[in-house]
């Protein structure tokens, strides 16, 4: 990315200054706008207010002639009450309609950074929070109407969050770990402290599923990180090639035999980590199988097992691995699926089991993991191509699954393991310490359009 360009407006305030921080080491050129004091990197000449239509068509005019912008980060304007309110909501639909028209058609990302008033007790910026997602989320789907694919979301951060953690929320959803994201809202509050990194050295995981997909690609990253992963999972074989895979990008692990409806080997797999490794720092709950039919066409026998397996085994990882999270201040993240966010056709048992996944995570984390210093989130991936979904579906089968659900992604196109796993181990990272309890699609959008 570093030849691509940015724009921050509001660039003078806490929230401006992070973000510049964050692209200066990404990009190639960083424009920064608003009143006040800004930064001296790139700033605009004219010092604009973001404040109406017209200030913005001559600021883009200036900036990109024929170019278009890869980056544009909204942020918010100081202050508080009614006005401000009005205020922020209006400059947030002017950002989201010129991101529509300035940024470039190919995967341009757009963040809209806002402040929690929900957690702040203010009932004029809880309100511009909810007018500023269903706003950037509808301008989203004109703009992939119209064949444009933007990686729109929102960061929403409370005022007292770490600087740091705000900048590397910031890098994360402007660079490779955010690649797959669009429509998306990410919650940071303030954290415990301690370094905001992203590494994940001297931490050990356990990443179930392992042996394939999203599982095996997150295991790698991790690794990566400099990370320690126990590969669980049921076939040593291709658990085995995982580490392999672990051990090249850095890392290092064992295989962990797993079935994860069953409760005493959780308890085992929890314990060989820690006697290996002294503690565990994260649970990637990922194993899960999908199911999808008419409900006439099910038996009771699909809800049986889809259950026992996909909100089984998270809940029965979770219990055995809390005390170990607790101890190390550790993470969870739950890999669950746009079906538990979204009806659709044939997701009656599969989608059950997924949203239940997601109940299960947010108030898991409320009631389990912080009150002992430990972070629960879930992630809910769209359509992510492996050759294990294409050889489940077969060749035909699979073309038109692809087809039509490319059709219904705003991104335009299917994810790629690795863009979860990169997004994944940012989550288990120290920088996302403030990032708990949240629900994060992961999908391209596809919430948005599908069915």
């Amino acid at each position: 990315m570093k030849t691509s360009r940015a724009l921050v407006t509001n660039a003078g305030t806490p929230e401006g200054r992070a973000a510049v921080e964050a692209l200066l080491g990404m990009c190639g050129t960083v424009f920064v706008a608003g009143e006040g004091p800004l930064p001296e990197e790139g700033k605009i000449p004219a010092n604009h207010s973001c404040a109406n239509e017209a200030v913005w068509q001559a600021m883009m005019a200036e900036i990109t002639g024929d170019s278009p912008l890869d980056v544009l980060i909204h942020c918010p304007v100081s202050g508080s009450g009614m006005e401000t309110a009005q205020t922020q909501l209006r400059e947030n639909w002017l950002a989201a309609k010129f991101a529509n028209v300035g940024l470039s058609a190919d995967e341009g990302v757009f963040i809209s950074i806002l402040r929690d008033g929900v957690e702040s007790g203010d009932a004029d910026m809880a309100a511009v929070c909810e007018g500023m997602v269903i706003s950037t989320r509808a301008a989203q789907i004109d703009a992939a109407r119209e064949g444009k694919r933007l990686r729109s979301n929102r960061l929403i951060a409370s005022p007292d969050c770490d600087a740091g953690d705000l900048r590397e929320a910031i890098s994360a959803l402007a660079g490779p770990a955010g690649s797959f994201m669009a429509g998306a809202d990410l919650r940071l509050s303030a954290s415990a402290g301690g370094a905001c990194s992203t590494s994940l050295e001297g931490r050990s995981f356990i990443v179930t599923g392992a042996t394939s997909g999203i599982g095996r690609a997150t295991a790698i990253e991790i690794g990566r990180r400099g990370g320690w992963v126990g590969v669980a999972g049921r076939k040593p074989d291709l658990g085995e090639e995982t580490l392999a895979a672990v051990r090249e990008a850095g890392g290092d692990g064992m295989f962990i035999r797993l079935d994860v409806t069953d409760p005493q080997a959780w308890n085992s797999a929890v314990d060989q980590v820690v006697e290996q490794t002294g503690a565990l720092h994260g649970l990637v709950n990922n194993a899960g199988e999908a199911k999808n039919a008419p409900i006439s066409q099910l038996s009771e026998d699909v809800i049986r097992f889809l259950v026992d397996l996909n909100y089984g085994g998270c809940r029965r990882g979770m219990t055995a691995a809390i005390e170990a999270l607790g101890k190390s201040g550790g993470a969870v993240v739950n890999v669950s699926s746009v079906a538990g966010i979204r009806a659709g056709p044939g997701g009656s048992a599969y989608g059950a089991s997924k949203a239940a996944m997601i109940g299960l995570s947010q108030m898991f984390h409320q009631t389990e993991a912080a009150p002992r210093g430990a972070r629960v989130n879930v992630i809910e991936p769209g359509l992510i191509w492996s050759d294990s979904v294409a050889d489940a579906l077969g060749e035909e089968g699979a073309q038109a699954f692809r087809e039509m659900v490319v059709a219904n992604t705003p991104l335009g196109r299917v994810g790629l393991p690795e863009e979860v796993g990169r997004f994944v181990a940012y989550l288990l990272s120290p920088a996302a310490s403030g990032i708990g309890g949240q629900s994060i699609p992961v999908s391209g959008g596809l919430e948005l359009l599908h069915p």
